[in-house]
């Protein structure tokens, strides 16, 4: 289906997108509007619910380990367990295995052709502006980072198709962050947040048509896992060896760095051809050799992951030269920074601070590889 969309500000093209996100939020309708505040939602993605019945930020006494209720002989006892993650039944891990493998194997239904952006428009330059608009969006809106990835793919399939015109761009890309949330988020933003966020350049009819444009296209299969499912996977191997003990903050920084190459591959269209499972072991093995963590070996790690997941060694050993390329080449150009500025957070290691200029350097190495071998 070809959609045209008639503007005043059409002229200016995907240049009005880097404009918004210096907007404001538009409240919703059902605000009472003497407590409006112009500002976007902070609202938590997996956290805990708020009792129902705490007031005035009273916190609800957490449960001890004896709970004794009366006295004497006779009186109830009630002896109660905090649930540990760490505990094998709440990861899952006799699943894991079995899990990860119909993960790789699902994967391949969604691996897009090489060079699906090639010819006509829109460009790759157009999409690389795009998602690093997204991306600032997705900061604003506070998402999950899972609802990032899923945006990007859900982009990528619709433009593999070559329905969507240069106009409609910036259309398609907040309507699949709108479907992305939904399919994600806990607490998502509203609609009009999404018709604001592009200073109203798109109306809700808008958004939802193309929405519905999405979905009909892609058949409402959106449940490809992403380089994000595969990287917490290969973490806990990694890090969870008692037999190995290895350096906890020193491996959630690399982590934390792996997680940014991760992301500055979302900006390059030609890693969208590259399986998940491919990225995100590619992207562990970088940080590892850019960032040493005691307790890891990175060519044992290198095996280690490629046999966790049965990846083809040659294809890994390509998607790490490949990868190495794109991040070295997105993190060092000074237009599109808005991963670097999210990986400035404390929260997320600082990652893009410690990627300095050896850092870099390493990683700009590690692309030649291909080259020398």
């Amino acid at each position: 289906m070809h959609l045209t969309y008639q503007s005043t500000n059409q002229a200016e093209g995907l240049n009005k997108m880097l404009r918004a996100g210096n907007n404001i939020r538009r409240p919703s309708n059902n605000v009472e509007k003497d407590n409006i505040k112009l500002q976007m939602a902070q609202k938590p993605g997996n956290g805990p619910l708020k009792p129902i019945n705490a007031k005035g930020g009273k916190q609800v006494t957490k449960p001890t380990a004896n709970i004794q209720h009366g006295a004497g002989e006779g009186s109830l006892q009630i002896k109660t367990k905090r649930i540990n993650i760490q505990d094998n039944e709440t990861k899952l891990l006799e699943l894991a295995p079995d899990i990860y493998k119909y993960l790789v194997h699902h994967e391949k239904k969604f691996i897009l052709k090489e060079g699906f952006m090639e010819g006509g428009e829109p460009t790759s330059k157009m999409r690389r502006i795009l998602v690093d608009w997204l991306v600032q969006v997705h900061i604003r809106f506070h998402l999950l980072p899972e609802t990032l990835h899923l945006t990007i793919f859900i982009l990528d399939r619709m433009l593999e198709t070559k329905t969507i015109s240069k106009s409609d761009l910036q259309l398609l890309g907040i309507s699949a962050m709108f479907v992305a949330s939904k399919f994600e988020e806990v607490y998502l933003p509203d609609i009009y947040d999404y018709e604001f966020i592009t200073e109203n350049a798109f109306t809700k009819k808008q958004i939802l048509s193309m929405e519905q444009v999405i979905l009909n296209s892609l058949h409402f299969d959106l449940s490809c896992p992403s380089s994000l499912v595969f990287a917490r996977c290969l973490s806990r191997v990694l890090s969870e060896d008692e037999t190995n003990p290895v350096d906890q903050t020193a491996f959630f920084y690399a982590y934390n760095i792996s997680k940014c190459i991760g992301e500055l591959a979302l900006l390059d269209a030609v890693m969208s051809s590259v399986p998940k499972s491919h990225i995100a072991i590619a992207a562990m093995i970088i940080a590892l050799n850019v960032f040493p963590v005691e307790g890891i070996d990175p060519k044992k790690a290198e095996e280690a992951v490629i046999a966790q997941l049965e990846a083809n060694k040659a294809e890994v050993t390509e998607a790490i030269s490949l990868l190495a390329q794109v991040a070295y080449k997105n993190f060092k150009q000074p237009k599109l920074v808005a991963i670097k500025n999210k990986y400035q957070s404390t929260k997320l290691g600082s990652a893009s601070t410690h990627m300095n200029d050896e850092v870099l350097d390493k990683i700009e190495a590690l692309g030649r590889q291909s080259d020398m071998e």
